[in-house]
C-alpha cells in the first residue's frame, strides 16, 4: 500500500520555529543501532528544527525539518529519528505511522541487520521507499571505485534519492554507502550550536511551556508541580527556580520551615537544535526532566535528604539503640 501525497503552500509558525514554502510534504524515518551516527548524519543538514534533540531519550523520537529541491518541486522532509531502544518499541507503530520513506543507517559491522529494520518498517508503514545507507570506514575515493553510483557524497543527497523514489512510487529497498569521513566531527557541531550565556538571556518561558507541555508536564500557573512519595516539587517557568516541600511536614504541628528553595546550576553547557531556546531555558527544562525521573546529581540529592530528614525523628532513634544496648549488657553480666 502507497501513501498518497499530500500538498502543501503555506507558511505558519509550529513550535518556536516555521515551516517553509512548500508544494510537497513527505513524512520520513531514520532508524538504526547508533545514536551517534544518526545524530551526526542529521545534523550536518541545514534544516529548521523545531524538536529539541534532547527529547529523544524522553519520548523516543527527534523531528527535523528539510526543504530541498526535487527536480524543480519544493519538498518539505518531515525527518522523524525513532530512537532504537527497547523502551520505547511499544510506541513505533504510533511514529511510523503515515510514514511515506525511511532511511536505515548501519555501519559497515552491523549492515547484515538490514532485512530486521526493513522488515519492521513494513510492518507498520506498508511497502514504503526504504534507503539503507551503510555508512563505512573507507575513504570517499575507495568507496566510489568500488560502489559507483551507490555511492553518495552527504546525507542531503539520500533525502533527494528518497524523494525521487516516492515519486516515482518505487517501494524496493536500495542499498548505499557514505564515507565516515564525511560527516563532520560531533564535537564540531556541538561548538556551531553552543548556546548563549545563561546569566545575559532571559527566560522564554511560552517556548519553555511549550516543551514541557509536549513533554508531558502539567504547566499551569507558569509553574510545574512535581509529587513523589516524600515531597512536592515546584519548579518556577519565570524565575526558574526550584522549591521543595516535605510530605511529612503537612501532618506536623511544630513550626519548622515547610518550603526550602533548592539550588541547581549547570555541570557543564547543553546545546539544542532549536536556534530559539537558551542555555537558561534549557536548564529550567533540564530541573523538571530530572526531578521527574528522580536523577538529581549527588550534590543535590544530598541537600534534598538534608532537607527532608526530620530533626527530631533523628534525635530519638540513637537514644532508643543505646537503651537497648546497654540493656543487653546488663543481661549479659
Amino acid at each position: 500500500m502507497f501513501c498518497p501525497v499530500l500538498r502543501e503552500a503555506e507558511k505558519g509558525p509550529v513550535g518556536s520555529g516555521y515551516l517553509l514554502s512548500s508544494e510537497f510534504v513527505f513524512k520520513v524515518l531514520v532508524v538504526g543501532p547508533r545514536e551517534e551516527v544518526k545524530d551526526r548524519f542529521l545534523l550536518s543538514m541545514d534544516s529548521n528544527s523545531y524538536f529539541l534533540e534532547c527529547f529523544k531519550s524522553i519520548v523516543g523520537v527527534s523531528l527535523q525539518v528539510n526543504v530541498i529541491n526535487v527536480k524543480g518541486r519544493m519538498v518539505k522532509i518531515q525527518i522523524w529519528d525513532v530512537y532504537d531502544s527497547p523502551p520505547f518499541k511499544s510506541m513505533f507503530h504510533h511514529y511510523f505511522k503515515g510514514a511515506y520513506g525511511a532511511i536505515v543507517l548501519l555501519t559497515r559491522r552491523v549492515e547484515g541487520e538490514a532485512p530486521k529494520y526493513i522488515e519492521e518498517i513494513y510492518k507498520h508503514c506498508g511497502k514504503i521507499p526504504v534507503l539503507v545507507i551503510i555508512v563505512d570506514e573507507r575513504s570517499p575515493q575507495e568507496l566510489f571505485i568500488e560502489y559507483g553510483d551507490s555511492y553518495i557524497e552527504d546525507p542531503i543527497e539520500s533525502l533527494k534519492i528518497l524523494s525521487e523514489r516516492i515519486f516515482e512510487r518505487r517501494s524496493e529497498p536500495l542499498y548505499l554507502r557514505l564515507s565516515y569521513s564525511t560527516l563532520p566531527p560531533y564535537a564540531q557541531l556541538l561548538s556551531r550550536r553552543k548556546l548563549e550565556n545563561l546569566a545575559t538571556i532571559p527566560l522564554n518561558v511560552p517556548l519553555i511551556r511549550e516543551v514541557l507541555e509536549a513533554m508531558g508536564f502539567c504547566t499551569e500557573n507558569d509553574e510545574v508541580i512535581l509529587r513523589d512519595e516524600r515531597a512536592i516539587w515546584t519548579v518556577d517557568l519565570r524565575t526558574g527556580e526550584v522549591y521543595l516541600q516535605p510530605i511529612q511536614c503537612d501532618e506536623c504541628e511544630r513550626d519548622c520551615v515547610k518550603k526550602e528553595k533548592v539550588c541547581m546550576i549547570l555541570a557543564s553547557s547543553g546545546w539544542s537544535s532549536n536556534p530559539d531556546i537558551s542555555q537558561s531555558d534549557l536548564l529550567v527544562i533540564a530541573k523538571v526532566y530530572a526531578i521527574a525521573n528522580k536523577e538529581l546529581p549527588p550534590d543535590v540529592q544530598e541537600k534534598v535528604n538534608e532537607i527532608l530528614a526530620c530533626p527530631y525523628k533523628e534525635n530519638k532513634k540513637p537514644e532508643r539503640r543505646r537503651r537497648k544496648r546497654a540493656t543487653r549488657q546488663e543481661i549479659r553480666i
